[in-house]
């Protein structure tokens, strides 16, 4: 019985020892993904800011497709592969569109985004250094 527990709690914390993991001091992309540089966000249709620690990339998108994930992968494939999304037309990402669906929440095929993705107020500089990270690491 008691490993049982312990195995739960490793699992809920699994998210937060993948932002703990510590980004190289000139990775921006990975510092912002981890949460190790905190991004202000909100929800749709709710200007209210969301806590620190709820904006990381890391606790709802897990590196791999194989993995049980909250919301879709960042990764290589499931961002520049072309695959129809929520029902919309097939399209891909590039740098343009993730940074549109990070900011505005909607999606290369211009189909909103669910309303739990954050709305983030990011920089321009700082959206393609997380574009770059997801879409090489």
């Amino acid at each position: 019985m008691r490993a049982v527990a312990i195995g739960l709690v490793l699992v809920a914390m699994t998210p937060l020892a993948r932002a703990e993991t510590a980004c190289d001091a000139n990775d921006l992309g990975c510092a912002l993904f981890n949460g190790q540089h905190p991004m202000a966000a909100h929800l749709r249709d709710d200007d209210r800011p969301l806590p620190a620690g709820t904006t990381r990339c890391v606790n709802c998108h897990v590196g791999t497709s194989k993995a049980p994930a909250f919301a879709p992968p960042l990764t290589h494939d499931a961002l520049l592969g072309a695959t129809s999304r929520r029902g919309g037309p097939i399209s891909h990402y590039d740098a343009t569109a993730f940074c549109r669906a990070v900011k505005d929440g909607i999606d290369p095929a211009s189909v909103l985004l669910r309303k739990s993705m954050p709305r983030y107020q990011i920089a321009d500089a700082e959206c393609m250094a997380l574009w770059r990270y997801v879409v090489h690491r």
